[in-house]
This record gives structure tokens, sequence and C-alpha cells, in this order.
């Protein structure tokens, strides 16, 4: 899921005392624990040649209902590759195919990052502009002990209100993560396991049609 955080910046000459007096307020809601933990994450994904994760997907409706899903994602700087049972999602940084696989259809698209997407290449990044942060109580995710820090936007439009995160203590890589809707749905992604100093080729991020016999491309590039 990417979802989108759109930054607001305030260049009115007349209010700039208000402004920083804001920011003040804003950086005190910061937690510098949890941003400790997460520089530390950041760090080790700047660092990593290339990443590969297996992870599981479960979806909770307001109806109680839960769907599980197994998932892989590929990493390597802003590319990616995400493969679930029914889509895969190809990104080159260029271009982000899209394939369904129930239609056999690839829709494409014109790769158009922002600084303030969630995205697979900037989870650890977001949160030093987007965010305010803080670290709430440790917990076990696969037998391990994590760090959990909970996200909140500044930005009280967007669809979601808070994003968790579980962040192995020995290692300091991602091992869960969980999207709070306001519309009552819930999204986690917990790894199952990870590599993350793997060498993958720039091909991997590459929709290959011929590999797709009788695939239907839906280009929806400028």
């Amino acid at each position: 899921m990417l979802k989108k955080i759109t930054l607001y910046t305030c260049f009115i000459f007349f209010i700039t005392n208000t402004f920083a007096k804001t920011e003040q307020s804003s950086a005190s809601m910061n937690d510098p624990k949890a941003k400790l933990v997460m520089d530390k994450a950041s760090e080790i994904y700047k660092q990593s040649i290339g990443i590969h994760a297996k992870f599981k997907q479960e979806i909770e409706t307001p109806a109680s209902k839960t769907s599980i899903k197994n998932g892989e994602i590929f990493l390597k700087g802003n590319k990616f590759k995400i493969k679930l049972s029914e889509q895969e999602i190809y990104c080159n940084e260029k271009s982000v195919w899209t394939y369904l696989k129930d239609v056999n259809e690839v829709q494409v698209n014109d790769y158009e990052p922002d600084p303030s997407d969630i995205s697979p290449s900037n989870m650890f990044n977001i949160y030093q502009k987007d965010f305010y942060y803080i670290k709430i109580q440790d917990e076990v995710v696969n037998g391990q002990s994590c760090n959990v820090i909970d996200l909140t936007p500044k930005d009280k439009n967007r669809s979601y209100f808070k994003v968790r995160l579980w962040i192995n203590k020995q290692t300091n890589i991602l091992s869960r993560i969980k999207i709070f809707d306001k519309n009552g749905y819930r999204y986690t992604y917990t790894i199952l396991s990870v590599n993350n100093n793997v060498k993958l080729e720039d091909s991997v991020f590459n929709f290959e049609k011929n590999l797709y016999p009788g695939v239907r491309i839906e280009d929806l590039r400028f």
C-alpha cells in the first residue's frame, strides 16, 4: 500500500514568529528515544546493497474479519518489487508496472516520486518531516524483542491516523508495520524473513512481458 502525505509550508512573513512557536511545540511532541531507534534503522537501510524479505499481510475489517496473505519484497535504492498472491508491482525508478494475475493484465504508469509518499524505498526516513513519533512499550515479534514506535501524521486530513513500527532491538531491522485507517481497517505487515545485504540486478525491477504469455498491457504513461 502506498499512502500519500502532503507537506504544508508557511511562507508568510508576518506570522514567522507564530510558525516558529509551532515548530518548537511540534519538536517537543517527538520522543528522542524513538528518533534514536529510527535513525539506526534508517542507517541500516542506507548501507544495504539490496534487501529481500518475505512477509505476511493481514487486513482487518471493521466487521472484525481478517484476511491473510503472504508476499515478497525486493528493495534496491528507490527500486522495488512486490509480489502478492493476486498481483505483482515493479518499479525501476522510471516506470511502475502493476500486474493483475486474475485478468492477466499489467498497468504501466510513470514513476513520480514525492518525498512525502510512504513507499518501500523511503519508509525509514519519512518520519523525519511528516510525523510526530513516540516510543511505547517493547513487544516480541517472531521471538525477538522489538522497540515499538507510534507515528502520527502531522497532516490530519490523511485517511489514516497512526502508523506503528516494530523494530528489532538486536538487528535494528523492521519486523512489523501496522497502518490504522480512519475507516476502521487495519493493515499489518509482519516480516517473516529478511536478507538485508543481497545483490539484486536492475533487471529484477523490470516487468518482463515475455514471461506472461497473452498479457494485456495498459500503458498509462505520458
